[in-house]
C-alpha cells in the first residue's frame, strides 16, 4: 500500500497538474535554458522540441540511467521467489540467466510513484507463470522506482529513456537466444508504464528493425498524453497487437487519470471505462486519511490491472461487445455477436479472437475496435451479460390498474436452482404504463448455466410530491406480460411469463417461467 508521504505527493501532483491545465497557456521548460537536446551514449539523444511541448505544462530531459538504477528482476517457473536481475546491456547476465528460448517473454511495468515490488506485479507474474502452456515463460519486471518519483513531468520524461533501455534488453535477449523474431514478447504496462511500453516498441523498430508481438496498456496515463501525436504516446503502431483496458478515462479535474481516446487495435471500456463499480467513498476503507483518500482517487485507475490479472485465468468468458457507445450497450442495442458487433474476451486472451477476425479479413490492423462490458464491484470481477426485454401488459386488467412508478428487481435461477444476485433493471424508479416495452443490459455472476426461470419483484416507493405513486385503493403492482432474456455468453434466448397473467404485487416475489407463457393473451 502507499504510505502517507507517497499519497500526499500524489495528491499534490494532481493539484499541480490541475492548476497548470486550468491556468496559464505559458509552458515552463525546466532544465538548462536553451538546451533543446540531450544525449545518453548508446541510448541516443532526446529532444525537448516539438512534439514534446504539446499539451504539456512543463518539459524535462530524462535523468541519467545511473540515477534511476533501473532493474529487471526476472522470474521463471524455476525461480519464482528469488529473481535473476538483468541489466539492459549486460550480455553476460543474460547468458547466465538460463532463460528458456521457447518463451513466451513478458515484461511488466508499473507507473508513477510505484516500483517493481508492488503486490499486483507479483500477482500478475504468478498468474502468467501458472498459465497452461507457459512452461518456458520468463517474466521480466521493469523496475524504475528510481525514476518514477515526483515531479510528475520528470517521471514522464524518464520513461522515454527507460523505454529505449528496455528495447536494448529485448534486442540483447533476441541476439543471445538466437531468436528469429520478437513475436513472443508481450509488454504489459500500467499508467505511465503503458506509454513506456510504447516507447520500447517504437525504439525496437527504429534501432533494431524488430517489432514487438504485443503491448497491453492498462489504463494508460492521460496527463501529458491526451490529444498528443502518436510519437508521444502509446499507439497501435508500437506492436503487432496493442490492446487497451480503460478504467479511469475522464478529465483530471474529476480525478481521472486514464486516457479516453481509443489508441490500440482493440480498446476495452469496462463499465464505460471511467468509473468502476465499488470505487466510491467506501473504497477508502479505514485507517489514516491520506492513504484512504489515495485509495479513493486511485481505485478506478488500479482496477485495470486487477481486471487484467483476473483475465489470465478467468472465472467466466469476460466477453466485451463492440457498440457505438456504452449508453447504447446498456440500452440493449448490441447483443448479437456478428460482423457489425464483434465479441472479444477482454484482457489476456483477447488476441486469440482478434487473430481469428483478422485472418478472416474482418478487421484491419490500421483501424480500432472499441468494446464495452460490465463487471462486478469486487473480485471476481467477471460477469455474464443478459439483454432483458420487459413488456408491460396491455390487457383490460392492466389498463384498469393504470400506470405505475417503481423498480423491477429480478433474480435468475438455473436448472440446478442456483440463483444469481438480485438485479434492478433501473437504479431509479421508472414510470411504466400499459403496453410499454423496456430493454436493458444487466450483468450477473456466472453460475455455469443459463437461467431456466426468473423471480421478479416490484419495488414500490410512494412519493408525496408525485401523484403517480399514490395508491390509496389499489395494491402497488405491475402487470408484466413477459420478460425475454438474451444471453451474450451462452447465445441463448428464453421468454418467461407470470402464471395466469397475474400481476407482480409489491414486495411479493413472483416466479416467471416459459411454460406460463401459454396463458398470454
Amino acid at each position: 500500500m502507499y504510505n502517507r508521504t507517497s499519497a500526499t505527493l500524489m495528491l499534490q501532483t494532481i493539484m499541480v497538474l490541475m492548476e497548470n491545465q486550468n491556468g496559464t497557456d505559458v509552458t515552463n521548460f525546466p532544465g538548462s535554458f536553451g538546451e533543446v537536446e540531450r544525449c545518453y551514449g548508446k541510448y541516443g539523444c532526446f529532444s525537448k522540441g516539438y512534439p514534446w511541448t504539446e499539451n504539456r505544462p512543463d518539459n524535462y530531459f530524462p535523468i541519467p540511467p545511473e540515477s534511476m538504477a533501473i532493474r529487471y528482476p526476472t522470474f521463471t517457473r524455476r525461480n519464482r521467489k528469488v529473481p535473476v536481475f538483468l541489466q539492459a546491456d549486460n550480455i553476460d547476465r543474460i547468458k547466465n540467466a538460463n532463460i528458456d528460448p521457447r518463451g513466451p517473454f513478458y515484461f511488466i511495468s508499473h507507473g508513477f510513484l510505484e516500483g517493481g515490488h508492488k503486490p499486483w506485479i507479483q500477482d500478475m507474474t504468478n498468474a502468467l507463470l501458472n498459465q497452461e502452456g507457459n512452461d518456458g515463460a520468463s517474466v521480466m519486471i521493469v523496475d524504475w522506482v528510481g525514476g518514477s518519483q515526483p515531479p510528475y513531468g520528470q517521471a514522464v520524461a524518464n520513461i522515454r529513456l527507460i523505454g529505449v533501455m528496455t528495447a536494448h534488453l529485448i534486442h540483447n535477449i533476441y541476439e543471445v537466444l538466437g531468436l528469429s523474431n520478437v513475436d513472443n514478447f508481450h509488454f504489459i504496462g500500467h499508467s505511465l508504464g503503458a506509454h513506456l511500453a510504447g516507447y520500447c516498441g517504437h525504439a525496437l523498430q527504429k534501432k533494431f528493425n524488430l517489432k514487438l508481438g504485443r503491448i497491453t496498456g492498462l489504463d494508460p496515463a492521460a496527463p501529458y498524453f491526451s490529444k498528443t501525436v502518436t510519437m508521444v504516446r502509446l499507439d497501435r503502431s508500437d506492436a503487432k497487437y496493442v490492446d487497451i483496458i480503460h478504467t479511469n478515462a475522464m478529465p483530471l479535474y474529476m480525478s481521472g487519470l486514464g486516457i479516453s481516446e481509443p489508441i490500440g487495435h482493440v480498446d476495452f471500456y469496462p463499465n464505460g471505462g471511467s468509473i468502476q463499480p465499488g470505487c466510491g467513498a467506501n473504497a477508502g476503507g479505514g485507517g489514516d486519511l491520506a492513504p484512504a483518500v489515495m485509495r479513493i482517487l486511485g481505485c478506478n485507475h488500479v482496477r485495470s490491472h486487477e481486471i487484467f490479472v483476473e483475465t489470465i485465468t478467468p472465472s467466466c468468458p469476460f466477453i466485451a461487445m463492440q457498440c457505438a457507445s456504452y449508453e447504447a450497450f446498456l440500452a440493449g442495442n448490441c447483443t448479437t455477436c456478428d460482423q457489425k458487433h464483434f465479441c472479444i474476451p477482454m484482457g489476456y486472451h483477447s488476441y486469440t479472437m482478434y487473430k481469428k477476425l483478422h485472418d478472416a479479413g474482418l478487421v484491419d490492423t490500421n483501424t480500432n475496435i472499441a468494446l464495452f462490458s460490465m463487471t462486478g464491484h469486487n473480485k471476481p470481477f467477471c460477469r455474464v451479460h443478459y439483454e432483458i426485454t420487459l413488456k408491460v401488459s396491455n390487457t383490460n386488467a392492466s389498463r384498469t390498474h393504470g400506470p405505475e412508478s417503481g423498480k423491477v428487481l429480478i433474480t435468475l435461477v438455473d436448472r440446478y436452482n442456483n440463483r444469481s444476485e438480485h438485479k434492478f433493471l433501473d437504479d431509479e424508479q421508472k414510470y411504466y404504463k400499459p403496453g410499454d416495452i423496456e430493454k436493458k443490459m444487466i450483468a450477473v455472476k456466472d453460475k455455469g448455466h443459463p437461467p431456466l426461470y426468473v423471480i421478479v419483484e416490484w419495488k414500490y416507493e410512494t412519493n408525496l410530491f408525485n401523484p403517480m405513486t399514490w395508491r390509496l385503493l389499489k395494491s402497488p403492482s405491475i402487470h408484466i406480460e413477459y420478460l425475454k432474456l438474451s444471453s451474450i455468453e451462452y447465445n441463448t434466448d428464453i421468454t418467461v411469463c407470470p402464471k395466469l397473467n397475474k400481476p407482480v404485487v409489491a414486495n411479493l416475489p413472483t416466479i416467471m417461467k416459459t411454460k406460463y407463457c401459454k396463458f398470454r393473451k
